[in-house]
């Protein structure tokens, strides 16, 4: 199995009933999470991991499952593409949305 590096992936949480902000704030004390929102729908967490190899994933996937959390689900990036707004799009957006 060949050696995968620098892993990115997106960890969707559902928490046990009223457990999300203690969730959220355990997620801080985590490796390898770089970043974590509270949001609404199916899950109330989503956060994003950056760690350095698939066995590195396993362990903070563990980790999160070890705070009040009800279930998971875990995106693995493949591919990534960056897409900037341009100084042409962003005047567009803002000055259509001024009009209204």
């Amino acid at each position: 199995m060949p050696k995968v590096e620098n892993v990115e992936a997106y960890v969707l949480i559902v928490t046990e009933h009223g457990a999300d902000d203690e969730v959220l704030r355990g997620l801080v004390d985590i490796e390898g999470v770089s970043e974590s929102s509270l949001v609404y729908g199916e899950f109330d967490i989503h956060c994003r991991i950056e760690v350095e190899s698939m066995a590195k994933l396993r362990e903070v996937i563990t980790r999160i499952r070890e705070l009040r959390v009800a279930t998971t689900e875990t995106l693995i990036a493949y591919e990534r593409r960056f897409s900037r707004l341009t100084k042409r799009h962003y005047k567009k957006m803002h000055h259509d949305r001024a009009r209204r």
